[in-house]
Parts: structure tokens; C-alpha cells; sequence
């Protein structure tokens, strides 16, 4: 066989043994894939699984620790993503990133002249023209980058990776705030430009465009490689399903019952009920909430009411609006229709600060832990205003709750492991003595024995009788703990019920991997 035919025959791509750290933590453990020529690989996982992380490594913006990956066939291992452009890896991003005030056909120009300095000009205007009629975006070829809408901003994103020539294109979470109609049209540009480069790797949320997109799946979960085959196979699989579904896990936590006593006292920690003869509202109700972040729309009429001393759990797969979701009722985003309500009253555009002092604390997904304080000065910095015997004595409970922090106090907070920092985080919004506490993602990038931890605190907390909002993409440990479950799905609660009838209803798994786009 010539060297042509087996440069033909060989891998476009091939990693072995990728391994990436951050600080003692493990992002990727040894991941491997191939892709032959003329495929199209999609990489999908649950939060925190790892995803975004390979795709760096693949794309040169991210240096792996150990492992080699190789490059029709060359070892680039080492290339830089500039480098790795040249040679032919074109990528998009998740929120695309034009140059706003350009207009469409510039931006495909300044791609194209960063690898063709010299190139003609009129061979370069026709090269950019030719991907802008491929793209169906040749009618906005004049206009500037800030006039598009989302799915066009993201049209034109595959576009100028398509002007570098690329033989390898590397699509991140393209369906990323798409509605339906726009998927429809993404799969329609992924199917048309299949034969534009040589192999297309999809990392993406929306099931629906890898399904008909893709002829192989890799699913990664805790930075390592769960399963990989035929995409009709690997989305049929159980222990696919287990891992969307958060089901596993090898047991049922030991929760405490809903009449047992506080246990560990901590209903010190809570903010006294109040004393009013007549019935109280809802601590919290959304009427109608739209919400999103400038063009894309993510909440689409949200309807939620809690009352005191409930669990109520916010679920549903990746993309589907839950931490946008949190983000209103904390006051991080303005509703931009609707109503949010706490006790009766309207807080739609309320700033976050004063959501706050209505006791209204969060836990927010990402820990935002200050790493210049220790971890008791992290604990102190909610509960100031207070009198020293007070702090001390909700610091008391806090560590009654996760001894790890007692032992660690004097520590650094990021210089903790990921569950402890998530220990630090939950303690630290205990220390206002909320009324309500919202959860965003605290199992996220978590191992099970960590998550199970947690969540046994989180039972001792509901024995208290601490009223929680648990945004959670682990369907199976939020429905142990909660007693309202809302399943959202492109922005939207699909399904709506008690613990064990959103449980039984199989419409939960269609949710997260069948049907469900």
C-alpha cells in the first residue's frame, strides 16, 4: 500500500491516554478516541463530566498533563491552538465570539487572511462568499455581526472556522439557548457540511442534533470514558441513562424520615418562623417567568410556588434553563416578563443584594469561594452584623454539620478538595440564617461518596425544617430528598409532581434521553 493509501485509511484523529489536571483535581483520566475520516464523533456527558475540558485538549487551547494526540497523523501533542489552526483544526464556541462591529463578510475575511496573508484579494472575497451561500448566510453578508440573532451569530461561528479550510472542525455546544425551529435548521447546516472538512467532532447538550447528527458517541463522566459505539446503541444503554438520570449510585441514601427530630440542633440555624394568625403566602411563587441572556431566550413561562418547610427540586438535562433559572430567583438576572413573588410581594427586579437580606441565601453551582480567606473567615462573611456570641454559635453548628470544616478552619478555602469546598459553600450559606436556601449543582464534578455526604446533610438540614430549592442534574438523590419535583425541558417545566410520581412517570427518562431534544 502507497503512503496515499494509507494516509486515506488512517485515523484523522487519534488521543490516547489524555490526562488533565487542575490543581490536584482530575478533570480527564485517561480518555482515548479515534475518529476516522469522513465521520462525524459526538462527545456528550452529564455537567462537570469532563467535556468541554477534552475539547480543549483536542483543540490545542488546553495543554494535556499526560497522553498523546495525533493529527493526520502527526504527533500534536505539544502544538499550540494557533498552530494547530494552520494545520487544519477549526473550532467553535458555546457563546459565539464575532467581531460585533464587522460585518459578516469581514469576519470570515479576517479569519481567512490570519492563515492566507497573501492571498488575492478576489480569491479571498470569492473563497468567503462560496462559505456564506454553504452557511445560508450569504443574504447578511453586509450587515455587522451585532445585527444577527443567535442562531445566525451562530451560523456565522461554523462559518469562520469553515474559512480556515479546516480537515478536523470541532463544534462546542452549538445547539447551546437554540428553541426547537433552530435546532432543526443547526442539524441541517452539521448534515451540509459534512462533506465541506474531514471529520467533525460534536461536544453537545442538545440529544437531539448528536442523535441525528452523529455516527459515534464517546460519554464521558468524571473525566473518564463511560461508553462509546454506534449512536443508536450507546443512547439506548442503561448505564447511559444511569448517568443522565443519576441513578448510578449504588444504594439509597439512609435519609432521615420527615418527622424525625433536628438531630444535630440545627434549626438554629434557620430564621424563625413567623408568628401571623392569618395563613402565610408562598415563601416563593414565579408567575409566567421569562428570562435569558440578550438574543437567546432561555425561560419561557416558569410556574413555581413553595411554602414553608419545603423541598422542592428543580430537574432536567443539560441546557434546559435550571441554573438561569436560579439565577432569577436569586436576583443575578431580571426577569424580562413575569412576576417572582416572595411572601406576596413582587421582587421581579429586585437586585440580588436585597433578595438576600429577605433570607433568601444560595449555594450557587461553582462554590465562588474567596481563596484569600480561610475557611472560617469564608463562614464569618455571611454572618456579619451580628453579635460574637451569635457567629460563634452558628459557627458551632456549621462545623457540628461538617467536622471537615472544624478541622480545616485555618485553612486556605480553595485549598480544601472539591467536596470540601462544597462543605464550605453550604455552610457558609447556613451562616445568614436563611429562610430559604437555593442549591445550584452542589453534587457537580463531585465523586458519590462526596455527593452522598452532602446529601445527608442536606437530610439533617430538611429535619430541621429548612425550606430548599435543589436545582440538580442528579435525578435520583434530589428525589430521595424532596417533596415537589419540577422537570424542566427547553425552558419550560414539562413535568410536575410528588417525589414518587415524577419518579414512576416514564416520561422522566424521555426527559433526560429519549425522545427529548
Amino acid at each position: 500500500m502507497n503512503d496515499r493509501a494509507m494516509a486515506s485509511t488512517a485515523p484523522l484523529l487519534r488521543a490516547c491516554g489524555l490526562v488533565k489536571r487542575y490543581a490536584g483535581v482530575v478533570a480527564i483520566e485517561q480518555v482515548s478516541l479515534t475518529l476516522a475520516r469522513g465521520e462525524v464523533l459526538g462527545i456528550i456527558g452529564p455537567n462537570g463530566a469532563g467535556k468541554s475540558t477534552l475539547i480543549g485538549l483536542l483543540g490545542g487551547a488546553l495543554k494535556a498533563d499526560e497522553g498523546r494526540i495525533e493529527f493526520d497523523g502527526l504527533d500534536v501533542s505539544a502544538w499550540p491552538a494557533a498552530e494547530l489552526a494552520r494545520r487544519g483544526i477549526g473550532r467553535t464556541w458555546q457563546i459565539p465570539r464575532p467581531f460585533l462591529d464587522m460585518t459578516v463578510h469581514e469576519n470570515l475575511l479576517a479569519a481567512r487572511y490570519s492563515l492566507h496573508a497573501f492571498e488575492p484579494s478576489a480569491k479571498a472575497h470569492a473563497a468567503c462568499d462560496r462559505i456564506l451561500e454553504r452557511t445560508g448566510l450569504a443574504d447578511a453578508a453586509q450587515l455587522s455581526a451585532r445585527e444577527l440573532p443567535l442562531m445566525r451569530r451562530k451560523r456565522l461561528e461554523v462559518a469562520r472556522a469553515l474559512a480556515l479550510s479546516p480537515k478536523l472542525l470541532l463544534l462546542d455546544e452549538v445547539g447551546a439557548g437554540l428553541v426547537d425551529a433552530e435546532v432543526g435548521e443547526l442539524i441541517e447546516l452539521i448534515q451540509a457540511i459534512r462533506t465541506e472538512v474531514e471529520g467533525i467532532i460534536v461536544v453537545e447538550h442538545v440529544l437531539r442534533v448528536v442523535r441525528e447528527c452523529c455516527d459515534r458517541l464517546l460519554v464521558i463522566n468524571f473525566g473518564r470514558s463511560l461508553a462509546a459505539g454506534p449512536t443508536s446503541e450507546v443512547l439506548a444503554s442503561d448505564e447511559v441513562a444511569a448517568v443522565y438520570l443519576g441513578t448510578a449510585h449504588d444504594r439509597k441514601l439512609p435519609l432521615p424520615g420527615k418527622d424525625c427530630g433536628p438531630g444535630l440542633g440545627l434549626a438554629a440555624l434557620l430564621a424563625k418562623p413567623s408568628r401571623a394568625s392569618e395563613p402565610a403566602p408562598p415563601v416563593l411563587e414565579l408567575c409566567d417567568i421569562h428570562a435569558g441572556y440578550g438574543q437567546a431566550i432561555v425561560l419561557k413561562g416558569v410556574n413555581l410556588r413553595m411554602r414553608a418547610g419545603e423541598v422542592v427540586a428543580i430537574l432536567g438535562s443539560n441546557g434546559a434553563g435550571k441554573t438561569t433559572l436560579a439565577k432569577v430567583i436569586g436576583g443575578a438576572i431580571q426577569p424580562t416578563a413575569g412576576m417572582l413573588r416572595i411572601d406576596g410581594i413582587d421582587h421581579s427586579q429586585s437586585p440580588a443584594h436585597q433578595i438576600a437580606r429577605l433570607g433568601l441565601a444560595q449555594c450557587m453551582e461553582g462554590r465562588r469561594i474567596f481563596a484569600t480567606l480561610s475557611v472560617e473567615e469564608n463562614l464569618l462573611i455571611a454572618a456579619r452584623g451580628v453579635s460574637a456570641a451569635e457567629r460563634a454559635d452558628r459557627l458551632s453548628h456549621v462545623y457540628s454539620l461538617f467536622p471537615d470544616l472544624k478541622q480545616r478552619r485555618a485553612s486556605g478555602g480553595t485549598l480544601m478538595s472539591g467536596g470540601q469546598q462544597q462543605m464550605l459553600a453550604i455552610g457558609r450559606a447556613l451562616m445568614s440564617r436563611p429562610r430559604l436556601v437555593l442549591f445550584d449543582e452542589i453534587s457537580l464534578g463531585l465523586a458519590p461518596v462526596m455527593m452522598d455526604r452532602l446529601y445527608l446533610a442536606l437530610a439533617e438540614l430538611r429535619a430541621a425544617g429548612l425550606t430548599m430549592l435543589i436545582v440538580e442534574q442528579d435525578v435520583e438523590r434530589a428525589l430521595e430528598l424532596a417533596d415537589q419535583v419540577h422537570v424542566m425541558e427547553h425552558g419550560r417545566i414539562a413535568l410536575s409532581g410528588t417525589a414518587d410520581d415524577v419518579w414512576r412517570n416514564p416520561s422522566l427518562k424521555q426527559l433526560y434521553i429519549g425522545g427529548a431534544d
